[in-house]
């Protein structure tokens, strides 16, 4: 077998699929086992294939809804696709990274991609809008194990000099398909059925899971013979499954993104069902916060989805500040600023797409480069946190100034573009690559994780945040010269606007300007908060990655 072993001489280690470090009876560190060469090659391309189709699926859809809702005739359910998704997507991501630790990497990657894949090619064969809606419901949930796993496994997969390099390529991977999702999603629209927007998963997620049966073994990242169904059906390894905490986190998870997608859109958001589906979620949060508190200060079997030593840690709760506020723009961005293109200027999903190559061409440049700075100059994560939250602040401030009033797309605004994109490529790859400096490995899974869904949480809040601002613009200044039926039709769908004479749609597209600039100007206050959250990181001298000779990552101090 092609592989290396290296001892972690750090931190105890424990095995997936093993119920805790008292299963090594000699007691002694169980060496790490790295793939190289084809093994590497081959599972990198996996887990990036994987990535691609996970987080394609959180935009591709976007593009296609109306023609989904014409041939289903379900055109007033047809938020539900996104929403569907997003609830799952979102609260399982923590869930997955947890039990990756208790039943292994392997086996729960292969899960995930499988759910994946079956549901999707369910999703296209799709005959009523209902069942759409629930195949994409368990779509989500595939698509957030891949999202969770490949994070989780990008730094156990490759000797830990080298994790800054890995984890900015599986970075780039997030913000090209997070851009490529609308593009896509419109070009197979114009051109052929919808319905490929979801068959397209199955060849795909298949040659994924072929790559990575074949690329790494079930006992990952250790050496030891595969212990794949003694390991599900083991007693021990359920009992350390923390149920009341998985269930808490989904509950909360899933109630807020419900509230956030549908208030404004299917509700107003002082409707009864908004207002207690924010009360549950609050509720459930509450329960998961003391739950696994109560959990982490007893001595059980049971292992809690979020040690209580996390919450005490002040680096860990800055990374995870960071990433949730990060978010908010982030998403903000890849979504609002093609919709600006297409609104306010015109131009077809495919143009506004490569109008946004300024900013999908910089973020992966700009997670190479951190990974640069961190391992080969060996800068402390910090300065490049810092120097990425400076810029994407910039960026932002910057282009919420554009002039509202002005049709066409100034060129500078791709300046603009270029200032967000490497703000956000430092920021999102800096976060993962720091948190092996924070934390034990131990508790390397479900930190992961935990940033993870922060991060995803925070777009999803920023999108429903945009969403509700530009809702209440439009009406608010399009009321002195269009009828409650023409605002109602507006806010339904954009397109309906080429109904109006030519004079009123100027005036529309110069309102939608203004809206966007706004949308903009407040995603800014978010960066500056997360530019003011690195006070959480700061430490004199900043640490940074420090290697043994064995090419470990130094280990924090308790």
């Amino acid at each position: 077998m092609e592989l290396t072993s290296r001892t972690n001489a750090t931190a105890t280690v424990i095995s997936p699929g093993a119920s805790n470090p008292e299963d090594s009876d000699s007691g002694q560190l169980k060496p790490r086992v790295y793939p190289r060469g084809w093994r590497l090659h081959t599972l990198t391309a996996g887990l990036c294939l994987s990535m691609l189709l996970s987080t394609l699926e959180t935009t591709i859809v976007s593009t296609s809804l109306v023609s989904m809702a014409n041939e289903l005739q379900g055109f007033s359910q047809a938020g539900w696709v996104i929403t569907a998704y997003f609830l799952t997507y979102t609260g399982f991501l923590v869930i997955y990274a947890k039990l990756s630790d208790i039943f292994g990497t392997k086996l729960l990657i292969l899960i995930a991609v499988t759910l994946f894949a079956i549901f999707s090619i369910a999703c296209g064969a799709s005959s009523t809008m209902l069942q759409l809606i629930i195949f994409r419901s368990i779509q989500g949930v595939g698509g957030s194990g891949i999202y969770s796993l490949v994070t989780v496994m990008t730094p156990l997969m490759v000797p830990p000099a080298k994790y800054p390099t890995y984890i900015a390529i599986i970075s780039s991977v997030f913000v090209i398909s997070s851009v490529l999702g609308p593009l896509l999603g419109g070009a197979i629209s114009d051109h052929t059925t919808w319905r490929w927007v979801f068959w397209l998963n199955g060849p795909g997620g298949a040659i994924a899971l072929v790559l990575l049966s074949i690329s790494i073994p079930f006992s990952f990242p250790y050496p030891g013979p595969a212990r794949f169904f003694s390991t599900l059906v083991s007693e021990r390894a359920w009992r350390r499954v923390d149920v009341l905490g998985a269930f808490a986190s989904l509950a909360a998870s899933i109630l807020l993104v419900f509230a956030l997608e549908q208030a404004g859109v299917e509700y107003p958001w002082n409707s009864a069902p908004i207002i207690a589906c924010f009360v549950l979620s609050g509720f459930g949060w509450i329960i998961f916060i003391g739950w696994e508190r109560r959990l982490s200060m007893k001595k059980s079997v049971c292992e809690p989805m979020f040690p209580w030593r996390l919450a005490c840690n002040r680096f860990v709760l800055g990374l995870l500040l960071n990433a949730f506020l990060t978010g908010f723009p982030f998403m903000a961005a890849i979504i609002t600023i093609p919709q600006r293109f297409q609104v306010v200027n015109g131009t077809t999903a495919v143009d506004a797409g490569i109008r946004m190559l300024p900013l999908l061409l910089c973020s992966p440049v700009a997670t190479v480069l951190a990974s640069l700075l961190l391992s080969k100059l060996r800068l402390p994560p910090l300065y490049v946190l810092l120097g990425g939250c400076s810029l994407q602040t910039l960026g932002v401030g910057l282009f919420s100034s554009l002039d509202s009033f002005n049709l066409d797309a100034p060129s500078f605004q791709y300046g603009y573009q270029v200032l967000m994109g490497c703000g956000f490529g430092l920021n999102l790859s800096t976060v993962l690559m720091m948190v092996p400096l924070v934390v034990k490995q131990r508790d390397m899974a479900v930190t992961m994780g935990a940033a993870t869904q922060i991060r995803v949480l925070g777009g999803t809040i920023g999108l429903a945040v945009c969403s509700a601002l530009l809702s209440n613009h439009v009406a608010s200044q399009t009321s002195g010269f269009l009828t409650l039926g023409q605002q109602s039709a507006l806010l339904q769908s954009f397109q309906n606007v080429r109904g109006l004479p030519l004079e009123l749609q100027v005036r529309i597209r110069q309102v939608y300007a203004a809206g966007y600039s706004q949308q903009m100007r407040v995603m800014l206050y978010f960066c500056i908060a997360s530019l003011v959250s690195l006070i959480l990181l700061f430490e004199w001298p900043p640490r940074k990655l420090q290697t043994t000779e064995d090419g470990e990552i130094v280990a924090p101090k308790d």
